[in-house]
């Protein structure tokens, strides 16, 4: 086979295996809910890119844990970051959340979840029902990552579109 053959065979693989994720997205958000989320910043490393896509699900909130990944929205904007903690204020379940690459936690909502200290911050933490996804793992710890395939899409419609 040719370098033309063998540069075309290579084109069909490239769109099958583009299809077959397509197709995987779709059948995961409208049976299980399940979203990708290209991430924009870099709050988040060494675990996460500029440029990843990850998956997220909804998860029950008393079901997150410390330790998880999430996504909320943080007013007009929707971050991804770590659960470093949680609370109750005046019944309301309170998240603290933290990007491994920040030095000091989210400011949150104290609004609604008051004050918290933690590691000699004070801070407010996200309400429950601010969470919109849990980012999938592997074995409980591991984002599932297609590392920087979403920087295409970031260069062409710009940063601050997609989850910080």
């Amino acid at each position: 086979m040719g370098k033309k053959g063998s540069k075309s065979a290579g084109n069909v693989l490239v769109a099958s295996v583009i299809i077959i994720i397509i197709a995987l997205l779709l059948i995961g958000y409208f049976s299980y809910g399940v979203t990708a989320v290209i991430v924009d910043g870099i709050s988040m490393k060494p675990t996460l890119h500029s440029g990843d896509i990850v998956f997220s699900y909804k998860e029950p909130y008393n079901k997150i844990d410390i330790g998880n990944i999430v996504i909320y929205r943080y007013y007009d904007m929707l971050i991804i970051h770590r659960v470093i903690g949680e609370y109750y204020h005046n019944g309301i379940l309170c998240f603290i959340i933290k990007g491994d690459n920040n030095p000091v936690p989210d400011p949150g909502y104290p609004n609604y979840c008051g004050y918290y200290s933690v590691d000699g911050f004070t801070t407010g933490g996200v309400p429950y029902w601010e969470i919109k996804g849990v980012v999938y793992t592997i074995n409980g710890n591991t984002p599932l990552v297609i590392p920087y395939i979403g920087s295409m899409t970031l260069a062409i419609r710009g940063t601050g579109n997609d989850v910080i």
